[in-house]
Formats: C-alpha cells, structure tokens, sequence
C-alpha cells in the first residue's frame, strides 16, 4: 500500500479523496511526516511509499529503494578567506542612471 492509501494495514483512503473524516487512532498511527518536497514528490509519483509506517520503504520510479539518512555531510576543512566586500564608493546616483529613464521634478519655487 501507499501514502495514498494512508500506508495502513486495513484499507483507508487518502484524507485528500476521502473527504473530512474523524481522525482516530489507527489514522494517527499510520500517517508518514514528510518535508513539503517530498510530499509533491510522492503526489507526483516520483517516489512511492509502502507501509508500514513505523519503518516505511521508499522507492523512485525506477523502482530502486532510497536509504534513510542524508547525504549532506558538514565541511572537514574551514570556509576560504574571502576579503569582505568593500561596498558602494559613495558617489552621487544620478538619474540617467536608471533605465527607463525619468526625468527630475520641476523645482517648486
């Protein structure tokens, strides 16, 4: 079964084509936290995910199980020294400067 099916054991549709229902605790049980990523991933049918939802298994659309865990791993060497960045040199921003251009308003007195 899949997440679309609320990965349970009994059948129970989707809370997204079902309707509202009456969250009960075989509906808690079952229900799988994923990032919004890959949410739409799973709606789109880029991953599938079969029960149960204690230890779920992951597949891609070539059918290849995905591991649990991330693949980021934190830097092993310090960020490079960079000089920090010296900012504008302070001149007067002119008006024909910016496109499109806009003339300046007539003085008021």
């Amino acid at each position: 079964m899949t997440l679309t099916q609320l990965c349970s054991r009994s059948p129970a549709p989707h809370w997204e084509n079902a309707g509202k229902k009456q969250v009960d605790q075989r509906l808690v049980t079952n229900l799988v936290l994923l990032c919004p990523y890959h949410h739409r991933s799973h709606h789109r049918g880029i991953i599938t995910i079969t029960a149960p939802a204690a230890n779920p298994t992951i597949t891609d659309t070539c059918g290849r199980q995905l591991s649990a865990g991330s693949l980021a791993r934190p830097p092993t060497q310090p960020p490079p020294t960079v000089p920090p960045y010296p900012g504008p040199i302070g001149e007067r921003a002119d008006w024909w400067w910016y496109d499109p251009f806009q003339p300046q308003p007539p003085p008021n007195n």
